[in-house]
Order: structure tokens, then C-alpha cells, then sequence
């Protein structure tokens, strides 16, 4: 067991480097982008772009952590997150807007091979701790939420200080080096190869996958979290400073009490989802979410602005953490890399779209009707579950699968 939490611990770590880095590119990127463009339509396509490399590399990193292993996948998700540190300064010194968008889509992949480190913490630890090592995980980012805005800044202002924003991006590079020494501390157990090649032939047909009640209902979870969050996130630095007239500052500050909000619950999400269940912590999440929406939608004060961004964090929390461990009733031991690609290519796939429209909502429907649009996503996801309860209810009774 002692093995068991010093991975935990380890992958925790890994996450908090990742999501410090997220969270920088995101805060940054439309603030960059409107700063080289003048177009705030066009000021969420950075930030797009990574969500679409994160989707388009989902299903690839898990084939490719299938045949080479976790931590090579997770070295080159490093690498590419290095790089497109270093392309986004290059980018910022040219005003190369297409050049930046690049440096996001590295950025992107980077987090697509990350992403598995919640599925990793599985991998590691015994059956009966599987939702509180996937949660401790995630809770990795509540350092990322604390500490980013201000490593940011601290970058900002003792590199390339006359060059705006290209000290942030600096930043980047050194987290992707400090990303690779924790994944080098990282022992994972011992890859069975022995029925690679057998279980290549044996995987289901992705019509097959997408069939299954269990994937439906975990996927689009995890994607409606993502989605809602991404799409209102997105936006929000540019409704803060630009629209509103507010200091960058002050969105650095709002996007860093979302971020801790999106992590700190999952010190007990864990245990909350062993306790309740995943479909009614799914609910609570969407719950705290719609109460989100009314607190943005009532006004433009930063009060506003920072109520709304921590719920909607704690509401994702909720939904993506119980989505992640809802996923495990979906697949057996052979498919699980096939469907935990194929699930993150839908979640990020759905949240691309969701942050590339972010931009252009903002500008043409306003920031009250955004959060109208979160609402009816909501209400497709209520659907959805009801219509996943009607099926498991009518299903064979198994004792083992009460707690879904």
C-alpha cells in the first residue's frame, strides 16, 4: 500500500504540473490572441486549437501507451508541452497569431497524453480504491489553481519583461522539465505483453462502444462538464477585461479560484462517489452548475463573476471525477485503452467545439445567453440519465454493480 500512495502521490504531483500549465495557456492564450488579431471573435482560437489536439490525440495516446507503456507516452506528452512553450514565445516575438495557434495545439496534445494519469491512478492501486485515487489525483490541481496566476506573474515580470507575455510562456518550458522528472519517480507495475497482439484483434467496434448504456451515460458526463465549463471559462478573461473593463489582473484572479475550485472538492469526491453513488454525485454537480448560471447571468460585478466561476468549477469536479469512475462499468480488462481513448476523444472532441464557439457566442449573443446555453446542456444531460436509470433498472440485477 505504501507503493500504492507514493504512485498516488506522484501522479497527484504530475497533475498539478499539467493543469499549472493548463491553466496558464487558457488564462493567457485569448489575451494574447485579441492583443495580435484586434478580433475577439477570433480570440478563443488558441485556446480551441488545444482542445482539438487534446481530442484529435485521445484515442492515439491510448494506443500508444498500449503498445510502448504509460511513462513514454507521458515523456513525449511532456515534450510536446515544452515545445509548445516555446513556440508561443517565438509566436509573441513575431506576432505570428497562426504560429501561437500551434503553440497551442503542442500544448493540447500534451494534455491528451495527461489525461491518463487519472486512468493510471487506477492501474495502480486495488479495486476497492479506485475512485478515491482517481479523485487524489485530480485534487492535484488545487496547487495548479494557487499557484499558476502567480508563477505566471512572477515569470512575467523577470523574462523578456519589455516583450508582453512572452515571460508567461516561459513558464510552460519549466513545468514540462519539472513534468518529466516526476515521471521518471513514477513506478509503475510491470507490462504484461505477453496477449498484446491478441487483444490489438479484439478490439470492439466503436458503433459497438457507443452503444453501451454505461459509456453513453459516462461520456457525455464527463464531456457536459467539460463542455459547460470550457465554454463559459473560456470567455471569461475577455468578458472581465474587455467587455467589462476590469484589470487583467482581476481575470487572472477570478480563473484562480475557479481553478481551485475545480480541484480542491476531489479531496473527498472520492469518497462522496463510494458513498452516494456516481449518477447522484453527477446530479449534485449539475445542480451546483445551474445554481452557477442564475449567479452569472444576474450581473457583471467581479462578485459575479467569481461566485459563478468557483461553482461551475466544483460542479465539474462533480461531474467529470464521477464520470471518470461511472467509465469503469463500460469496458472490460482487454478493451479498457480502446474505450478510455475513444471516451476523452468525445469529451475533448465536444469541448473543442464548445471553446472554438466560446469566442464568436461572446461577441454576437452576449455573456447572459451563454450562460442560457448551459442550461439546455444540462437539460440533455438530465435526459440522458434518466434514460440510462430506465435501462439499468431493467436490466438483470447484479449485486457488485448497485453503486453506479
Amino acid at each position: 500500500m505504501d507503493n500504492v500512495k507514493r504512485n498516488i502521490f506522484l501522479l497527484s504531483m504530475a497533475q498539478f504540473i499539467t493543469l499549472a500549465s493548463v491553466v496558464t495557456v487558457i488564462t493567457y492564450s485569448s489575451l494574447v490572441a485579441k492583443m495580435m488579431t484586434g478580433n475577439t471573435a477570433l480570440a478563443t482560437i488558441p485556446s480551441a486549437t488545444a482542445f482539438i489536439a487534446t481530442a484529435a490525440f485521445a484515442f492515439p495516446a491510448s494506443l500508444f501507451m498500449r503498445k510502448f507503456g504509460r511513462k513514454s507516452g507521458f515523456y513525449l506528452g511532456a515534450l510536446c508541452g515544452g515545445l509548445g512553450g516555446l513556440i508561443a514565445v517565438i509566436a509573441i516575438y513575431q506576432n505570428n497569431f497562426y504560429l501561437l495557434c500551434t503553440a497551442t495545439f503542442f500544448h493540447g496534445t500534451y494534455q491528451s497524453f495527461a489525461n491518463y494519469y487519472r486512468f493510471t491512478a487506477m492501474e495502480v492501486s486495488p479495486p476497492h480504491f479506485h475512485k478515491q485515487a482517481v479523485s487524489y489525483v485530480i485534487a492535484g490541481g488545487v496547487l495548479a489553481g494557487l499557484s499558476a496566476p502567480t508563477l505566471a506573474r512572477l515569470f512575467e515580470a523577470h523574462y523578456f519583461e519589455p516583450v508582453l507575455y512572452a515571460g508567461t510562456y516561459c513558464l510552460i518550458i519549466a513545468l514540462s522539465l519539472v513534468a518529466h522528472v516526476l515521471i521518471t519517480l513514477i513506478k509503475l507495475p510491470k507490462r504484461d505483453t505477453t496477449n498484446l497482439n491478441k487483444i490489438n484483434h479484439e478490439n470492439p467496434r466503436i458503433i459497438e462502444v457507443l452503444k453501451r448504456p454505461a459509456f453513453i451515460c459516462a461520456s457525455l458526463s464527463a464531456a457536459c462538464a467539460y463542455v459547460s465549463m470550457s465554454f463559459i471559462m473560456t470567455a471569461t478573461p475577455l468578458e472581465i477585461v474587455e467587455m467589462c473593463g476590469y484589470q487583467v489582473s482581476d481575470a487572472a484572479g477570478v480563473i484562480q479560484w475557479h481553478s481551485m475550485s475545480m480541484f480542491a472538492p476531489a479531496i473527498i469526491t472520492g469518497t462522496l462517489i463510494a458513498r452516494f453513488s456516481s449518477l447522484k454525485i453527477i446530479l449534485a454537480g449539475m445542480v451546483i452548475m445551474f445554481i452557477s448560471t442564475l449567479i452569472a447571468s444576474a450581473g457583471i460585478e467581479l462578485y459575479n463573476f467569481y461566485g459563478a466561476l468557483i461553482l461551475i468549477g466544483i460542479g465539474w469536479n462533480f461531474m467529470f471525477t464521477a464520470g471518470t469512475t461511472l467509465l469503469e462499468h463500460a469496458y472490460n480488462e482487454n478493451e479498457k485503452a480502446y474505450v478510455q481513448g475513444l471516451n476523452d476523444l468525445v469529451v475533448f472532441g465536444l469541448a473543442a467545439l464548445a471553446t472554438l464557439s466560446s469566442g464568436f457566442m461572446l461577441q454576437t449573443v452576449g455573456w447572459k445567453s451563454m450562460n442560457m446555453i448551459v442550461i439546455g446542456i444540462l437539460a440533455i444531460l438530465i435526459a440522458v440519465i434518466l434514460w440510462f436509470i430506465k435501462v439499468r433498472d431493467s436490466a438483470p440485477k447484479n449485486r457488485s454493480e448497485v453503486i453506479l
